[in-house]
């Protein structure tokens, strides 16, 4: 078993811990040969998200040319295996025995790996063709007698290349590809493993097109979970975002007027909450005095303490935080690389900032000076940027109560049951399009 730093490994957890918020449904099996298989929409934060959720250590199959660049250091800390891909310009292909040699080695030793199995990282949307790579090495280990728990994995981005944007991780089932060894009974045995993870991967993943429908899915699902008082769990969440981007898909192609009709409604209501600086949520709000005079006292003692925190932050690191930003638009523009370009140009921009105010009070005030200083540094960035996402939070709880305060109860009732109407709009288009299924299957709807 290879031997994975310490230090990579909190380096991972922590860094997407600070960049993404994640909500995690499910966990894969805590020992035992296993095989995890997410989709691979976001570079090099997609190991660590998973790293940082699944519980044990992982190891990763990476492509070889980052064995040669600036984080090797890094790629083989975490313990990776080399990927000898044919896009990749001088690489010798013939090395992936190597590959498949090193995975079943680590698969005997009961270790968990994980592969990407569309093999690119890239922005599509939804799950792109899969290589066979995974099915292979599954059928590798059952023929060696080592059986081996497929996990697929679903991550969903929400705003993917945004700072303290939400990541949900989705961990299937397991299930073993034991039963598709026997070559004779079996001879297309890697297509149709391969198949089959596509199948349970997808079951697991919000599929829309990153440019159009996923924005449209995002608020169709606010407001219907508004509107009909669904709870924000994680699972429910995902289940539902992944039936509204179907629907979406399907109706344009089964019924573009009703598609029309359905935007054109969420438009009308959209533009009538705007109009009063409101959101879904805020409709169904019935704030007393006595709790909103409770909520005023507890925030302003909060305040005295979070308040001066939040402003030190915001001043020691306004210069680096609008470096990194502009040198990850410099640096890419690929969605699907830029939050990475975001975490390393951070962590070296940051690095230097923290070095520079370090060295800077050593030279003012002493060392001991400098000592305390660099010691604070970093206190302060992570408990500075949890206190201004607090007062933040507040700030616009209370902008809201003040804008609800002025909104006349009968409008509010009218966008409410807007609102409604809207969902049951929604409801009918569901019924409609799992009847219209039903009819071209020949099945009985459920």
């Amino acid at each position: 078993m290879s031997t994975v730093s310490p230090a990579v490994r909190l380096l991972a957890r922590v860094t997407c811990r600070l960049f993404y918020r994640i909500d995690c449904v499910g966990a894969p099996p805590a020992s035992g040969a296993a095989l995890l298989l997410p989709n691979h929409a976001n570079a090099l934060l997609d190991p660590a998200i998973i790293w940082a959720t699944a519980g044990r250590d992982v190891r990763f199959l990476a492509k070889s040319t980052l064995f040669d660049g600036l984080l090797r250091p890094i790629v083989r800390g975490a313990g990776a295996i080399p990927v000898y891909r044919r896009l990749d310009q001088g690489v010798d292909v013939s090395r992936n025995a190597e590959t498949f040699a090193a995975v079943d080695e680590a698969l005997a030793a009961a270790d968990a790996i994980c592969i990407f199995p569309e093999g690119i990282s890239h922005s599509a949307g939804r799950l792109v063709p899969l290589r066979t790579g995974a099915a292979r090495m599954v059928l590798g280990a059952e023929r060696d007698g080592t059986q081996v728990a497929i996990i697929p994995v679903g991550l969903n981005f929400e705003r993917k290349t945004t700072f303290r944007s939400r990541v949900t991780i989705v961990y299937g089932q397991p299930f073993t590809g034991g039963d598709l060894v026997d070559a004779a009974r079996h001879p297309d045995a890697v297509r149709e493993l391969t198949d089959r993870i596509a199948a349970r991967m997808r079951r697991l993943l919000i599929e829309a097109d990153s440019k159009s429908d996923s924005a449209i899915v995002d608020r169709v699902d606010r407001m219907y979970a508004a509107a009909r008082g669904h709870r924000t769990d994680p699972q429910e969440r995902i289940a539902r975002r992944r039936a509204i981007a179907s629907g979406i898909e399907r109706l344009r192609a089964a019924d573009p007027q009703r598609y029309d009709d359905l935007l054109l409604r969420f438009r009308r209501y959209q533009q009538r909450l705007e109009r009063f600086g409101l959101r879904d949520r805020h409709l169904d709000w019935a704030i007393s005095s006595g709790d909103a005079a409770r909520f005023a006292l507890r925030e302003l003692l909060l305040a005295t303490l979070l308040l001066p925190l939040a402003a030190a932050a915001l001043i020691v690191f306004a210069v680096p935080y609008r470096f990194t930003a502009h040198a990850a638009r410099w640096f890419t523009r690929e969605p699907d690389v830029a939050a990475t370009a975001k975490v390393v140009g951070g962590f070296l921009v940051y690095a230097a900032w923290w070095t520079a105010v370090t060295l800077g009070a050593w030279w003012l005030s002493g060392a001991r000076a400098g000592l305390l200083t660099g010691l604070a540094v970093p206190v302060l960035a992570v408990a500075g940027l949890f206190a201004i996402e607090r007062e933040a939070a507040v700030l616009d709880a209370v902008r809201a109560w003040f804008l609800l305060t002025r909104t006349k109860p009968d409008t509010r009732e009218r966008l409410r049951r807007h609102r409604s109407e809207l969902a049951d709009f929604l409801d009918e288009v569901n019924t409609w399009l799992e009847e219209s299924r039903s009819v071209t299957t020949g099945s009985s709807p459920t």
